[in-house]
């Protein structure tokens, strides 16, 4: 096995080299192959691989859901993901960012390929050896883009209680209704199991594993979401745990994400703008409406949601879940959001009670026993009523024949 011709291995180099491929022989290696292993180069798809290994850990569910990598592996690697990342230039990188730096997807592109090739860099100095910092350069190389964040497209909240009519009882609208209560992220409803509902408590207990965050969070129930949470327990049967179990998806069992979104759009629930409306939007719906209607700070609303306020060194001092607090703003929120529907069922309440009421005995019994009905003696009065207006009516004509008839001939 050669070690390198001299001088460009110097004796002293090749001295040192011999007694590392002694102990590889030793420890039952072969040095040859050992050493093409190091001399072939790493790729930018290795680099990114081992790069993912690092960061991984620190990802919601170790990154499995593959959103870090996405951009990475739709935009970056099909373009120069078998290139040795030694040989990667700055042009390469720029080059393929250029056609998506416009976009958020860009953005994150841009991030994500930037942190690659610095650890690349740290680990192989040859690695963009003339570049001090791989992200400010790519950025310096790439056209000014001002970006306008695109907001979810949301419902007037105005809109709230007839769009809450509109739904029906099945599960995919009784699913849709409990989001719309509590305002979660969509996959918190379409995943949410029976453990996680605290009866005693009426809490709803949302595992880390399902939180952006993944740091647990307790949403308070409104009256309104324990009721439809027992129309779910008793309508909707099925082998797992699902809160709502939906037999027609057969690879999870439960609802689709896209689901509410298709349905907002099929039946134009659209937003001022003109876009139809999307589940995540209504997170803003809920937050305009505290606001417009001064229900709560700015803070409740946010907590409400899910959203974290506090700073860090904050939140150590504040370990109130403020569950009280935040139910009356959620309470309030389904009372308004129902609210349509609860005068409808108040009025045909009501039309229901005076129909029974209608059609009780009014009157004694005559002479044969029979006795009217109230709705029947209103009838009667009515058709009274008429008779003698129309007895009226012929009454007054007739005065004005006589009264015309005698008048005196001229």
């Amino acid at each position: 096995m050669g070690l390198g011709s001299y001088p460009t291995i110097s004796l002293a180099e090749a001295r040192i080299e011999h007694e590392r491929c002694r102990k590889l022989v030793a420890q039952g290696i072969d040095p040859r192959t050992e050493r093409k292993q190091v001399l072939r180069p790493e790729t930018f798809r290795e680099a990114t691989d081992k790069y993912f290994e690092l960061k991984s850990e620190g990802l919601k569910g170790g990154g499995l859901a593959g959103r870090w990598l996405s951009p990475i592996n739709t935009h970056i690697i099909p373009k120069i993901g078998d290139k040795p990342v030694a040989q990667l230039t700055l042009d390469d990188l720029v080059d393929v960012l250029k056609p998506i730096w416009k976009t958020d997807t860009g953005r994150k592109a841009h991030d994500r390929l930037s942190q690659i090739m610095t650890n690349a860099k740290a680990r192989t100095p040859d690695v963009l050896h003339d570049v001090a910092d791989v992200k400010k350069s790519i950025k310096h190389m790439l056209p000014h883009v001002r970006r306008t964040n695109t907001n979810h497209p949301s419902l007037d909240w105005e809109l709230m209680p007839k769009l809450w009519v509109s739904l029906g009882d099945s599960v995919v609208y009784t699913g849709f209704k409990f989001y719309l209560l509590n305002l979660p992220r969509t996959s918190n409803v379409t995943k949410m199991t029976w453990s996680e509902v605290d009866w005693k408590k009426k809490v709803w207990d949302i595992p880390p594993s399902r939180m952006k965050g993944d740091i647990g969070f307790s949403a308070p129930l409104a009256r309104q979401s324990i009721e439809l949470l027992k129309f779910a327990k008793e309508s909707f049967k099925a082998d797992n745990d699902f809160v709502f179990p939906s037999p027609a998806a057969r690879k999870h069992g439960v609802i689709s994400a896209n689901t509410w979104g298709d349905w907002l759009e099929d039946n134009k629930w659209n937003a001022n703008d003109g876009r139809h409306a999307v589940p995540h939007g209504f997170r803003a719906t809920f937050g305009t409406w505290c606001g417009d209607n001064q229900v709560c700070d700015i803070d409740m609303q946010k907590r409400c949601i899910q959203h974290v306020v506090e700073k860090p060194e904050d939140a150590a001092y504040l370990r109130s879940k403020l569950l009280p607090q935040r139910l009356k703003v959620m309470q309030e929120w389904a009372d308004f959001v129902t609210s349509l529907e609860d005068a409808q069922l108040q009025k045909a309440r009501k039309q229901k009670e005076l129909n029974e009421r209608l059609d009780q005995p009014h009157e004694r019994a005559d002479a044969k026993g029979q006795r009217r009905t109230e709705r029947e003696v209103m009838e009667w009065l009515r058709e009274d009523s008429v008779e003698q207006a129309e007895a009226a009516e012929h009454d007054e004509r007739m005065a004005k024949d006589i009264a015309w008839s005698r008048q005196p001939d001229v």
